[in-house]
Order: structure tokens, then C-alpha cells, then sequence
């Protein structure tokens, strides 16, 4: 068992996470978002924004590998805050290394690449994008409130059913290590403890799906939220300009004529992800040729938005791509 803590659960629609202090194991820290806010800024994080970090963190592994150099451990410790910072799951990351940067000491040299195993850190983005891939293959099959008029289970089921146990497109869920117990003596809930950051994912997406959280794309940024008020709500709530207004505040202040030519764009996007979605399953199309059509088509969407392009050139581009 790992000195350190670090577990999640769900409570009245949010969702909570006490872990270690990394400086001061005597201490806990306390995060909590609205339930599923940290799956889905993970979802559309620009995971190889990370990689710069990832690669320093593996050359000094390597290089330790050779030379027993403590120096670069102070590389890896402080790639490991640096992750931490961007998202609350690489927290797991940092208290699981940090404990095993602790170890060395009483290591011997021939053992530090079990204690330290560098592709851990250097598969970390990979595995992350592969997993970003999954997921929104099965929100967009499963938990998407504008699709197929089916219930989640049956849909879960056609879900794993078209992919023919394809691990690689499909979002494997694993055991979990969970506990049902009392929280600061008033909450009373299902506590997972992580094992890594797979089982903190594993665990959101699960709980998404037996909650049947309500998901929809966007009109503005053409992301998934989820809807967890008015099931009209078509606008989500992230920061989409430099002036820090969100998607919602936008869809509330297009003039009249932007919000007909939006709309009309917008539904022009929907039919076309909608033709090619249905291709996947058909076997006709890819899906990592339908997720990098996708991304383009944001892109796209967010320059017409902003007035660099018009309606007819994104029009004309989703005709011909």
C-alpha cells in the first residue's frame, strides 16, 4: 500500500478529491468540480502541449539509468509539478513518482528501472490521445442526447457490439478499487482509490454512463458538454475569446442574422459528422480519419465564427473534405 492518499467520489452532482500534500503528508487537500468538469476538460486538453515535459522527464530517467545522478531526479520531481498543475489527475502522477523517487535511496542500481519505469512517462501523451479517441466515440454513440432514441444500455451494447471487441478503438473498463463509506461524517458514498490515472478516467466515464449523463456538441466550439439543466441548452459553458467570455455568454449575444447563419452552418456540421460517424460503423471510414476530420472541422467552424472565413467557404469545405 502507498503512503500517500488520493481518492474521488461523486456527491449532490459534483465531484471531489483528497489527496496528500506532496510537500506535507500530514496534510490533505480538498478539490471539487461539477460532476463531470474534470473528464471533460481532460477530454479536449491538447495533450501534446505536454510532451516537451514528458521528453526531459524520460531523458533524465534514462540518463539516471547510467549514472545514479540525483540531479536528474530534481528533472523528473519537477516535471512531475508541472503536470500537476494542468489537471487535477496528474496529481495521482505526481504522489505515485514522488513516493518512488523517495525509494531510491534503498534501491539497488540493478532495480531502478522496475522502481522508475521510464515509459510510464514517455507512453503518458499516447496513451492519453488514445483514450481522448475512445471516449468521444463513446459519448457520441452512447451518451449523445441528440442521437438514436434508445436507452444507454442498449446503445452501450451496440457500441461494443459494432467494434467486434476492438480494443484499440474501443474504451476498456478495468476493476476498480472501491470503498462505501462515511465522508467527514455527513457524506455517505462510493470512494474510488486510484491506482493510476486509467482508473480515474475508467471511473468518470463509468459513472457518466450509469448516471446517463445527457451530452451535446456545442454550436459554438463544437464540443462536447454535458447538459445538466434545460435540455434545450445548446451552448456550453467554457471560455472560448481572449476577453474571457464563455460559448454561452456568445450564443447570448449573436445578433439575430449571426444566429441564423450559425445555425445554419451549424446543421449543415451536424449532417456531415452524423454521415461520417455512420461510415465508421459501416466499415467505410476510419476512426482516426473521422476524429482528425473532426478537429479540422472545429477549427474550421471557430474561423467562421470569427469572421475568417464566411458561411460559403465552410460550407464549400465540408462538401469537399
Amino acid at each position: 500500500m502507498p503512503d500517500y492518499i488520493f481518492k474521488t467520489y461523486i456527491d449532490g452532482g459534483r465531484e471531489y478529491y483528497e489527496y496528500t500534500d506532496a510537500a506535507d503528508r500530514e496534510q490533505t487537500i480538498k478539490k471539487d468540480f461539477p460532476f463531470p468538469e474534470s473528464l471533460m476538460s481532460l477530454l479536449y486538453m491538447d495533450i501534446w502541449e505536454l510532451e516537451p515535459i514528458t521528453k526531459r522527464m524520460d531523458k533524465a530517467l534514462l540518463a539516471f539509468y547510467q549514472s545514479g545522478a540525483k540531479d536528474d531526479l530534481q528533472v523528473v520531481a519537477a516535471g512531475l509539478d508541472e503536470l500537476a498543475s494542468r489537471h487535477v489527475y496528474f496529481e495521482l502522477l505526481r504522489l505515485d513518482w514522488l513516493e518512488r523517487l523517495d525509494m531510491v535511496d534503498s534501491t539497488a542500481p540493478r532495480d531502478f528501472q522496475d522502481l522508475l519505469p521510464h515509459k510510464k512517462i514517455s507512453h503518458l501523451c499516447s496513451s492519453i490521445d488514445t483514450m481522448q479517441k475512445q471516449i468521444k466515440g463513446l459519448i457520441a454513440q452512447v451518451l449523445d442526447m441528440d442521437g438514436e432514441k434508445k436507452s444507454v444500455s442498449e446503445k452501450m451494447v451496440a457500441y461494443y457490439n459494432a467494434e467486434g471487441g476492438d480494443t484499440l478503438n474501443t474504451f476498456q473498463f478495468q476493476p476498480q478499487s472501491m470503498s462505501f463509506e462515511v465522508i467527514d461524517h455527513k457524506v455517505f458514498a462510493e470512494v474510488l482509490y486510484p491506482r493510476d490515472i486509467y482508473d480515474l478516467i475508467d471511473f468518470h466515464v463509468r459513472e457518466c454512463v450509469k448516471r446517463e449523463v445527457r451530452m451535446r456538441v456545442c454550436k459554438n466550439c463544437l464540443r462536447y458538454f454535458a447538459v445538466t439543466g434545460k435540455a434545450s441548452t445548446e451552448y456550453c459553458g467554457r471560455v472560448c475569446d481572449s476577453k474571457g467570455r464563455t460559448c454561452r455568454e456568445m450564443g447570448a449575444i449573436n445578433t439575430w442574422t449571426q444566429r441564423k447563419q450559425g445555425d445554419e452552418v451549424f446543421k449543415e456540421y451536424r449532417r456531415e459528422y452524423k454521415k461520417r460517424f455512420a461510415r465508421i460503423n459501416a466499415g467505410k471510414l476510419t476512426k482516426s480519419a473521422f476524429y482528425a476530420w473532426s478537429e479540422e472541422a472545429r477549427r474550421r467552424k471557430e474561423d467562421c465564427d470569427s469572421g475568417a472565413i464566411s458561411p460559403e467557404e465552410f460550407s464549400r469545405w465540408l462538401k469537399e473534405s
